[in-house]
This record gives structure tokens, sequence and C-alpha cells, in this order.
């Protein structure tokens, strides 16, 4: 192949190698510009988990009296930390004061009716007794039935006996109030396992089933009428056509129970306890 010697003429050979050079830029910029694309966005930073205070290390930082027991997994679960913390220090303060008779501590925790009945229990010698037969308290705590609330239940162990109190524990912002929770006749006797969530079920369902009951009205009693009259024997009704006849003909004045007057209604006898506002009822 010839050589062009005119300077005015591209070399042949020099062109290629541009038009190569040229080819080989644009693939890479091309292959660089896909990497780009394809390259992945960096993974987001790890989440800090939060670091959890255990019930042990709560108790002890708060110094709660060693009567009072809690296990980990009976804590306040609200699903938020804060929340939960709030109310496992409140619930803790709030037991530690009761055995050891602090009236002064859990008084500010109660909620108003309940710090009447406190003030009454004082007035009359009833918180100290009460408190100073406690030898321990287990407490636990459940899912509360109203937002904003957790359910604290405490078996307390006085001696031999063992008896069960549950407070509704309402969070109010930096405040938490402690409500008694109407107790069943013979309720820890009716508890079954040994955990709080399943035993607050039970105690509410308890509790639905008695208040129920007290909404029924009071069964009526209708004792049939009975002639204990003699024959032959009138009174002041001798010939009224209300008047029942005795097997003489005469007609007898009824007596005895579910005396009946003319036209009147049979007398019903006095109902037992446990109806609306007696003191068996829930809530009185």
């Amino acid at each position: 192949m010839t050589r062009s010697t005119n300077p005015s003429v591209p070399d042949p050979a020099h062109l290629l190698r541009v038009a190569a050079a040229a080819a080989v830029l644009s693939l890479a910029a091309c292959s660089g510009d896909s990497e780009d694309q394809a390259e992945a966005p960096p993974p987001p930073p790890p989440v800090q988990a939060v670091e959890v205070e255990s019930v042990a290390d709560v108790m002890k930082r708060l110094g709660t009296d060693r009567r009072v027991r809690m296990d980990e997994s009976e804590r306040p679960n609200t699903g938020n930390p804060e929340t939960d913390q709030r109310a496992l220090e409140a619930t803790l303060t709030f037991f530690d004061g009761m055995v050891r008779g602090s009236a002064d501590r859990v008084q500010p925790m109660l909620g108003d009716e309940d710090r009447k009945t406190l003030a009454l229990m004082r007035q009359d010698g009833q918180w100290e007794a009460a408190t100073a037969a406690i030898d321990r308290v287990t407490v636990g705590c459940a899912a509360g039935q109203e937002p904003e609330t957790v359910m604290a239940l405490g078996i307390y162990m006085n001696g031999d006996r063992f008896e069960a109190q549950l407070w509704t524990a309402r969070l109010d912002g930096e405040t938490v109030r402690f409500e008694a929770v109407p107790q069943p006749p013979g309720i820890i006797d009716q508890l079954k396992g040994n955990k709080a969530e399943p035993r607050v079920q039970q105690w509410m369902k308890i509790l639905k089933e008695q208040v129920e009951r007290s909404k029924q009205p009071d069964e009526k009693v209708e004792i049939p009428q009975q002639d204990r009259s003699l024959e032959g024997e009138g009174g002041d009704d001798a010939g009224s056509e209300d008047s029942p006849s005795s097997p003489g003909g005469q007609p007898s004045t009824p007596r005895g129970p579910g005396k009946r007057k003319p036209g009147g209604t049979p007398v019903n006898p006095p109902s037992s306890p446990g109806g609306p506002g007696s003191p068996s009822a829930p809530g009185g």
C-alpha cells in the first residue's frame, strides 16, 4: 500500500487508529453508565435496639421491698417501651407502699373513690392491720381493658391464706392512677393458672356474669293458698263471693304463708341478698 506524501491528504492508517480509539472510549463510557445504574443503594444503618431495664434492676434501683415479687415475663407490655417503663416503675412503687403499710405513698397514686376508702380504713385501723399481715405479694401485669391502661394483679400471701386484688393502672401523661376492680366473692378459688393474663381474663368474665345476674328481676315465689278453717267456722267475710268455701260449704278466710286478700296479690317473702345495691353486689 502506497503511503500518501501529500500533507493535505489524511493518512488512512491514522484515521483507522483514531476511529478505533473512539470506539473503545465509547464502549467504556457506556459500560460505566450501566454499572452506575445497576449499583444498589447503600443499606440503611442498623436499627439500634432499645435497651430495656430488667425487672430485677428496676426493683434494685427503686429499693423495692423483697416481699414484692414480679417475674420478668409478667411486666407491662403495651408495645411502647417508654410507656411500659413508667407502668412498671409505678406498679412496683404502688405495691411496695402496700407491703410497707405506707399510706402516704399509696394515697397519691389512687383514684378518687379509692382515696376515700383508704381514708376510712386508716380511721378505723383496718389499713394497719391489713398491711401488717402481708407476707409477700406476687404481681403480674396484663393488657388493660381500655386504651392507655394496664391491669395489675396482686396475689397476697397472709400466713397460710391467699388473697387476690386487681387494679386498673391508668396512664395519663406522667401520672399513673390505680383504681380497684370490683372483687367477686371467693375469686381467689376461681382463678386458674399462674400467669396474670389468663387470670385477669377470668376475673373480668366472672365479674361480668355476676353483674348480668344482678340485673335479673328477683324471682317471685307464689305459695298456693291454704284453707285451715274448721268445718262450719265463719268469719267477717262470710258470704263474700271472693272467699273460698270450706268443705262444709261455709266461706272461710285464708291464713298462713301466701295469704291473699280478696282481689290482692300473694305476699312474697323478702328477697335474698345479692341483688342490686346489696353488699355483695359488684361495686357495692
